[in-house]
């Protein structure tokens, strides 16, 4: 998406779809995966953002995008406010086959993943899981399980490399091992699919929203709940912190930060007794299937994932039987 977005390209936009008048020059946010995302000041002191998409995301698949947001705001989740059209639609044609979207603005900064935030990040897993279970609740699935051939294939692919073939190797391998029938028996929730601090969001009126849903769908509800533990509830240990680079890269599951996580997280929604026994499993396939995605996209062009597709590697061979054993333990113990 190259060309310039002005302030009297959007201003006709906005006022024949949203009857709103833009004040000044909109600012570019971000742009990534076939979008881009500004902030627009209106004249009535009030701000929205508004997503703009190429043809290569399809009128279905930001209908699905926004659709997530809708059935939040219905809820009452703390989710970004979705603003529909003055004809009552969800998304507007900005140019031919290209849609967009608009939301309230949300004024705040990413938090810092403490134990407060984390607590506030499973209560709000725990609400979002219990929302939908089946596709009578939300016509929308995620399909995580469907794509576990194809991680195996890009991390099989990659170990024939130089740069990475013992890495590579090592996801494919635990990709392969993976209890999947169990896997896919674990029961259904609304999943947001990304969860980290950069799509939280701290308001200025001191509430936690959650961000970017343009992923959601249902699935196995442990997965969200696999990809909190791994990213956030890990420290490198301190071997590798003392030797730097050297072998074995490892990570070590925090105590105070599991239990936290787990513990907020069951006072909205118990795991069931095979939710617990796969904590380690789910975390070696989520993990696993972004460091083959990664692995992949730094073959073609080196440095893109800034890093985590080598931290996604290192944290799955971390998931080790004896750790897996000590999450599902425990998860036991903080079950309200």
């Amino acid at each position: 998406m190259s060309q310039q977005i002005s302030g009297s390209f959007l201003g006709p936009l906005l006022k024949q779809n949203y009857s709103v008048t833009v004040s000044g020059e909109p600012e570019l946010l971000h742009e990534r995966d076939g979008q881009r995302v500004f902030k627009v000041d209106l004249t009535t002191g009030e701000a929205l953002t508004v997503r703009l998409c190429t043809f290569h995301r399809s009128q279905d698949r930001v209908l699905a995008d926004t659709g997530a947001l809708y059935f939040l705001n219905q809820a009452g989740f703390p989710a970004p406010h979705l603003r529909l059209t003055t004809g009552g639609e969800r998304i507007f044609q900005w140019q031919a086959g290209c849609w967009g979207y608009v939301q309230d603005f949300i004024e705040g900064e990413n938090p810092f993943m403490d134990l407060e935030t984390l607590a506030e990040v499973g209560h709000l897993l725990g609400r979002l899981h219990k929302m939908a279970n089946s596709i009578e609740n939300y016509p929308v699935e995620v399909g995580w399980l469907e794509e576990l051939p194809v991680s195996i294939h890009r991390a099989g692919a990659a170990s024939a490399t130089k740069e990475w073939s013992v890495k590579a190797a090592e996801i494919a391998h635990n990709l392969s091992t993976l209890p999947v029938e169990d896997l896919k028996r674990l029961p259904y929730g609304l999943l947001h699919t990304d969860v980290h601090e950069g799509n939280l969001l701290r308001g200025t009126d001191g509430r936690l929203y959650m961000l970017d849903w343009e992923d959601a769908g249902l699935g196995q509800a442990i997965f969200d709940l696999a990809l909190v533990l791994g990213w956030n509830c890990v420290w490198q240990n301190s071997a590798g912190m003392l030797k730097p680079n050297q072998p074995p890269e490892l990570y070590d599951f925090d105590e105070e930060y599991c239990r936290t996580l787990l513990g907020n997280y069951q006072q909205e929604r118990p795991l069931s007794q095979l939710e617990r026994q796969m904590l380690g499993p789910a975390i070696r396939f989520v993990l696993g299937w972004f460091a083959a995605r990664d692995i992949e996209r730094e073959l073609d062009e080196p440095g893109i994932s800034e890093g985590l597709a080598f931290t996604n590697w290192a944290i799955v061979r971390s998931v080790t039987p004896e750790w897996a054993a000590t999450l599902t333990r425990w998860a036991t113990e903080t079950a309200s």
